[in-house]
């Protein structure tokens, strides 16, 4: 399966709950070895045969959206949850062009709490709303070009405040593939104190040689840079390697 946001510019769908962002299960990274994983959803608030969306059909393009992130340290005794981030968002998807088409464009715009869900120190959260304009072009072999850079600005950093420096204001984003076949994703971040990070995600289908009709993906993953996590925004821990699993890519 393939996620909601980015990389389908279609303004609504059949089914008011669906996909939103990849979700995977990865393991490896280094001191200590640890597991990434992340679940995600978006639900449509105003389905289209609803009293609200009959009236105003506009309002069929409002969305709620829910993503946890979460690092997991595999050694130890106790092996704890090292850190987690929370994501709720309130947005709204414009579809701009004809999704048949080879080149479209989508557009979405709205407010994300961004949080690792802890009260007392080290709490992490920051408050943004942000634009996420989605251009996508097909080519006549098949493989589809994704570019989604998504735009920023800080509404609340209290707990971080210097984090523009480290991450910026931009999610510089591009996934190239076929989506039977292989797909590259990669994210950029550049801070203005010119600190930043890469992530680069490299998946391949296991549906026919594997699972059959249940899906699936093996899932490549490698971070560098700095803010792997909310909670350690302004620390570069190396370059991180995971491999594992995805259900959404």
């Amino acid at each position: 399966a393939q996620a909601v946001m980015p990389g389908d510019p279609t303004p609504v769908e059949p089914s008011a709950l669906g996909f939103h962002e990849p979700m995977y299960f990865l393991v490896g990274g280094k001191d200590p070895v640890s597991a990434r994983f992340q679940f995600s959803f978006r639900y449509r608030i105003f389905d289209e045969q609803g009293v609200v969306a009959e009236t105003i059909p506009v309002a069929s393009g409002v969305y709620f959206g829910f993503t946890q992130t979460s690092l997991w340290g595999l050694q130890g005794e106790s092996k704890p949850i090292r850190d987690s981030s929370f994501r709720p968002s309130l947005f709204y998807r414009w579809g701009l062009d004809d999704p048949d088409q080879r080149g479209s464009l989508a557009l979405y715009g709205g407010y994300e709490h961004e949080s690792n869900g802890k009260e007392d120190m080290p709490s992490r959260s920051i408050d943004t709303l942000f634009v996420l304009p989605v251009w996508r072009t097909e080519f006549s072999n098949g493989h589809t070009l994704i570019f989604a850079p998504k735009l920023y600005g800080y509404l609340d950093k209290e707990d971080n405040p210097d984090i523009q420096r480290h991450r910026g204001y931009v999610d510089w984003k591009l996934r190239y593939g076929r989506e039977d076949d292989w797909v590259l994703a990669t994210q950029l971040r550049r801070g203005t104190s010119g600190h930043g990070s890469a992530q680069l995600d490299l998946s391949w289908p296991l549906r026919r040689p594997l699972f059959a009709r249940t899906g699936g993906f093996l899932h490549f993953h490698l971070f560098k840079g700095y803010g792997e996590s909310l909670l350690d925004y302004n620390l570069d821990r190396g370059t991180q390697v995971r491999i594992g699993f995805s259900m959404v890519r």
